[in-house]
């Protein structure tokens, strides 16, 4: 754990910075004295490692005071070190939400998204509290861990020299760094060895195929394009060529390219089914629906038994409204699924299956389809998720209430679930708990249109017009950034 971790400090000061949109249902200076008292209990738990105790402390001083971001903070940190990780990650975003100048918030916060996996969020973390603290040595640490765990050798050399410029007996960043030029001169030798073989016979795409693999290995673009290039003036009708292109321009995130690479291929290889579908998947990131639609459906067509050509058909359907195209696939996957689907994909069919029957106002058949997901998978959140949106969709708002609260307590990093619930509670006037889901989805996903309209409708129904007005200037300038009406 980082030092910023040891004990939690007495939250007795008012965050530097207030939430957004300040709204006080309840008066701070009649709970100020439990909130206090709370605190005081959660930190003499956590001094004697009773961490379950220090939560429940935690959790009573953030009911007194739901605006402190420091008492988010100590009950974000109870969950780190219950290994509670995503309730952890929930708490830390609200506290940065509520005090954008936290800091140890967002150390916390990185290593978190760092250990499961979420590398890109944890590298944005990071840089953020950079900006904060440009002179903390263990942050470009942080730094420097996060582009070596994404293979960005020399982001990482750059991060960990900067650790050691500010503290030269920065004893990690320098075995960190040690490590990474290892690793990049064990790079280079594979480069020349691979090198000395196209050397040996520069007629041989393959040859150049491995190369490139290699440069694409160590996100050197323009060398593997280059030696994309090459095969295919060896052979320019050759698949291998092609192949390597589309590969180079998919881990750049070129998708014109790509798009435009896998049309390629499908002309000089029509009856491949996976191309096809990688067409569709570049074609759908365009924002090019009918397209793709156009190349999943080729690709089925020529193997009807490809799952994820199915599921991405479907899904293209959802997002552009065709439910009654989506419907079908939907059906189809969860009557082949014995036969064709691992136990992931028979969850995610299930869960299609009823948000296509939600979308279509078949509310009861969607709760069939949620409660068959949830028998099968106990506690899967899109199960209750589907399952609420359903009891919504009927008007039975407490079961609706009871199930999106089911759904983040499965999954408390999906920003839909929190915004879906502050409306469901919005809808039955219980507008201080609704506030505070409003908040935490745009805590966890900032560019959330629909939750800012979520919390301005809270606003105006609460006679807080001018908060009502801030909150749709968000929306305004989030629809401009987007390029959305």
């Amino acid at each position: 754990m980082d030092d910023q971790q040891d004990g939690h400090e007495n939250a007795n000061q008012n965050s530097a910075n207030q939430t957004t949109f300040p709204l006080h249902f309840v008066k701070r200076e009649e709970l100020a004295r439990d909130e206090q008292a709370w605190t005081d209990k959660g930190n003499a738990a956590a001094q004697e490692g009773d961490y379950n105790a220090a939560a429940e402390a935690f959790e009573q001083a953030v009911a007194a005071d739901p605006q402190n971001a420091r008492s988010r903070y100590n009950l974000a940190l109870a969950h780190q070190l219950l290994q509670e990780t995503e309730l952890a990650i929930a708490g830390y975003r609200r506290a940065i939400d509520l005090d954008p100048e936290l800091i140890d918030a967002y150390i916390n916060l990185g290593n978190l998204y760092g250990e499961l996996g979420m590398y890109e969020e944890s590298l944005e973390t990071f840089q953020q509290g950079l900006e904060l603290d440009p002179e903390n040595d263990d942050l470009y640490v942080n730094v420097g861990d996060a582009y070596r765990s994404q293979n960005l050798f020399q982001d990482a050399i750059q991060a960990y020299r900067q650790a050691l410029m500010l503290n030269p007996d920065n004893v990690v960043a320098a075995d960190n760094l040690q490590d990474v030029r290892e690793r990049v001169n064990d790079q280079w030798r594979r480069v020349l060895e691979q090198e000395r073989r196209i050397d040996a016979d520069p007629a041989d795409p393959a040859r150049y195929a491995d190369l490139a693999s290699i440069y694409l290995d160590m996100r050197r673009y323009d060398d593997a394009l280059s030696h994309a290039n090459q095969m295919l003036s060896l052979d320019p009708d050759g698949r291998a060529g092609y192949d390597m292109l589309a590969a180079v321009y998919e881990q750049m995130g070129e998708r014109d390219q790509a798009a435009e690479t896998y049309a390629r291929i499908v002309e000089l290889d029509p009856s491949d089914a996976e191309a096809w579908e990688h067409l569709g998947t570049w074609r759908a990131l365009q924002n090019n629906s009918e397209e793709a639609i156009a190349a999943y459906n080729h690709a089925v067509q020529l193997d009807p038994q490809r799952v994820s050509a199915r599921f991405s058909l479907a899904e293209t359907y959802l997002e552009t409204e065709q439910y009654d195209n989506a419907l079908p696939i939907y059906q189809w996957l969860v009557e082949h699924s014995e036969s064709l689907l691992q136990e992931d994909e028979l969850a995610a069919a299930y869960a299609g299956l009823a948000e296509t029957y939600n979308s279509l106002g078949r509310y009861n058949e969607a709760m069939e389809a949620a409660e068959a997901l949830l028998e099968r998978f106990e506690n899967d959140p899109e199960g209750y998720y589907q399952l609420a949106t359903a009891y919504d969709g009927l008007g039975r708002s407490d079961e609706a209430i009871e199930h999106y609260q089911n759904a983040i307590d499965a999954d408390p990093l999906n920003a839909d679930y929190y915004n879906d619930l502050a409306d469901s509670l919005r809808k039955v006037k219980q507008y201080n708990d609704a506030l505070e889901y409003a908040q935490q989805a745009i805590a966890m996903d900032p560019s959330m249109i629909v939750a800012y309209e979520t919390l301005a409708q809270i606003y105006e129904e609460t006679g807080h017009a001018d908060e009502a007005a801030e909150a749709m200037s968000q929306v305004n300038a989030l629809r401009a950034a987007t390029g959305g009406e």
